[in-house]
């Protein structure tokens, strides 16, 4: 009965991440978000037209993006042009990249956001977490509060064979938890996805649109060349970035793959 009691304490104690896992993530999450709001300015039907250069940098991503985008700005009444001096909007895509990780981690690897930037990217709305602890803090915090409760009826009854066999049980217990967490992972898959809208403004307009960029080209080691131009259009720019990830135990890229092409059609959909 001692060694009963033990082995239920043991075990209570060391719990089982990969049921928990198992259990809090059987179910598919996938969601999209977009880092930007844009507002195009209407026009009449007759303008409605469009030039798209849809394009895919992954190996992973397979789906025809290019044919369903087209499929629903037909839908949407507007015309598809193959001169991008003749349309009134240019709509440009790129898929950049998919990962085995989740979000904010890949967000902070490949734009170099900040904690705070991708928290207000996945949760818009939502106050930023508070900050971690430093391991001086969480040593005072823990110093400051510990408390130690010991029940001497269970202690004192147990000898050295209960304690071995206890010890057996628990290696057990440990090797099961190891072998469970290798047999359910809590995986994500995060798709990123750029985009560049373009408007022409009209003709009637006093102004041009203004473009200006800079850029520095390494040469070689220890060398650098910059290169700077500015020009006059009469198309304004828009560029944002959309991020869609999914989540579930044991997740494989085929289960994931089509949620997350809705969810970018859906997002592109919607700004136009």
């Amino acid at each position: 009965m001692r060694l009963v009691v033990l082995i239920a304490t043991v075990w209570a104690l060391s719990g089982c991440t990969a049921l928990h896992t198992s259990v809090a993530k059987h179910k598919l999450d996938a969601q999209t978000r977009m880092s930007e709001t844009v507002y195009l300015d209407p026009v009449e039907p007759e303008l409605r037209t469009i030039f798209l250069d849809i394009r895919n940098t992954t190996a992973e991503y397979q789906l025809p993006l290019a044919d369903d985008v087209r499929h629903f700005m037909l839908e949407r009444g507007y015309l598809l042009v193959d001169s991008p001096m003749r349309a009134q909007y240019w709509l440009q895509v790129n898929v950049r990249t998919v990962l085995k990780e989740r979000p904010d981690i890949v967000l902070a690897q490949e734009y170099g956001m900040t904690a705070d930037e991708t928290h207000a990217l996945l949760h818009p709305g939502m106050a930023p977490p508070p900050e971690s602890e430093t391991p001086e803090q969480r040593r005072e915090r823990y110093g400051r509060n510990t408390a130690v409760f010991v029940d001497t009826s269970i202690g004192a009854n147990l000898d050295g064979k209960d304690i071995a066999r206890a010890l057996v049980v628990l290696a057990v217990f440990a090797g099961a938890e190891y072998i469970g967490n290798q047999l359910v992972k809590d995986k994500y898959y995060t798709m990123l996805t750029d985009v560049q809208i373009a408007e022409r403004i009209s003709p009637d307009s006093e102004q041009k649109v203004q473009e200006y960029a800079e850029h520095q080209l390494l040469q070689g080691d220890s060398g650098a060349f910059e290169q700077l131009w500015q020009r006059d259009t009469d198309m304004r720019k828009y560029q944002l970035k959309v991020v869609s990830f999914a989540n579930k135990a044991n997740l494989k890229w085929k289960e994931a793959e089509q949620p997350l092409h809705q969810g970018l059609l859906r997002s592109l959909a919607g700004i136009f």
